[in-house]
């Protein structure tokens, strides 16, 4: 029998943030995949063999690439959609949802768009007007007529988009999932623990919230050290902080990792602090993968009362909740957590507890292939 094919849009395959994007793919069980993208980036960390790219170089891929940045399709496209035989179209992201809107009309063929965090708030904010977004606010309404489901990754987004026009009966949350590790103990209980932030280093992210409530703490807990992983513009920020209260033998900046070192990083740590929060131009986080991989491994959180993280962390039993931007809140529930070893290992053993339940991706993949096996059949039925 014929597995049912779908065909992912993802704009640049594969950005280091977007190891989700990659995993899905590897864990489709009912679904053959293929890739469409203009650029392909980071090819040795993400191997994928069936990827059509636009922008290639040569002539011929300097035009398709052209035609695509500039109307969103090509004739190349169009083919390769047609040779493959395409049950359903699947876009990641609203604004790499406009390369999809083309194909999906000239094929007819079902399409699915995950809203994975600042493509929804990005719609109502005075950003959608730069010439990045203009083709995806100019194309919402007709994404909102022709996208036949769309994924939201939290409960807040999922909201959002019917406030901006999508019709409730085509929204359901699906929620990333996470590889489960089989090998796993508590922690053992000690004194010296390590606390852990990942990310971008973007003002969404709050890492500086984070930083300035560890030195706070720091003190109190003078064995306790924190680990910050990632990179970005607001470096300078974060360096200037730990030079003003002078933590420079307390705070580590460790960069990009590969993928297996910041697991490694994740095993090691004790606490994880996310505190993210809404920036200045409405953008915002949906369901943390950090905090998921933290959860699996056993590492209670500190997180923010933002986007879909109240989902991730139940409040007082797999880690602690706090108002965004509060950094005596933040400090409060972190100190609590360093002064206690039993607490960090009861919580760490409830987390874990609550990924295996909720977030293994085996199970979550087998629920996205569920929503594409329903839009194809609703397609058919309306035939």
């Amino acid at each position: 029998m014929t597995r049912p094919r779908v065909c992912v849009f993802s704009t640049n395959f594969l950005e280091y943030s977007q190891t989700f994007v990659y995993d899905e793919l590897r864990h489709h069980q009912r679904w053959d995949a293929s890739v469409v993208c203009h650029d392909r980036r980071n090819a040795d960390r993400f191997p994928f063999d069936d990827v059509l790219v636009m922008g290639r170089p040569g002539l011929v891929g300097t035009l398709d690439g052209l035609l695509y940045k500039t109307i969103a399709n090509s004739p190349t496209t169009l083919r390769w959609m047609k040779q493959r035989r395409f049950d359903l179209l699947h876009a990641h992201f609203g604004p790499g949802s406009m390369y999809a809107l083309g194909p999906a009309t000239a094929l007819d063929l079902p399409l699915v768009v995950t809203y994975h965090g600042y493509d929804v708030p990005l719609l109502s904010s005075p950003q959608r007007m730069r010439p990045k977004y203009w083709r995806y606010w100019a194309g919402s309404k007709w994404m909102f007529r022709r996208v036949d489901r769309f994924l939201a990754a939290s409960n807040e987004l999922g909201r959002m988009l019917v406030e901006l026009g999508a019709p409730p009966d085509r929204v359901k949350v699906w929620r990333l999932g996470v590889t489960i590790p089989p090998q796993w103990s508590p922690r053992e209980l000690h004194d010296a623990p390590r606390v852990l932030m990942i990310g971008r280093f973007v003002e969404k992210k709050g890492f500086d919230i984070g930083l300035q409530a560890f030195a706070r703490v720091a003190a109190a807990h003078p064995r306790a050290i924190l680990q910050i992983v990632g990179d970005g513009p607001g470096r300078a920020r974060l360096e200037a902080l730990v030079a003003e209260h002078r933590l420079g033998d307390r705070v580590q900046l460790l960069g990009v990792l590969p993928h297996a070192e910041v697991f490694a990083t994740l095993e090691r740590a004790d606490v994880l602090v996310a505190p993210s929060h809404v920036d200045a131009d409405g953008n915002r986080e949906s369901g943390l993968l950090v905090i998921k991989e933290a959860g699996a491994r056993g590492v209670a959180s500190v997180g923010t009362i933002h986007g879909g993280i109240p989902e991730i962390i139940d409040d007082g039993v797999t880690g602690f909740l706090v108002p965004e931007k509060d950094i005596e809140a933040t400090a409060q529930r972190l100190g609590r957590l360093l002064g206690d070893a039993a607490l960090r290992q009861r919580m760490g053993v409830a987390a874990r507890a609550k990924m295996e339940r909720e977030y293994d991706i085996v199970e979550r993949i087998a629920a996205l292939e569920d929503h594409y096996d329903a839009v194809v059949e609703a397609r058919r039925a309306r035939s």
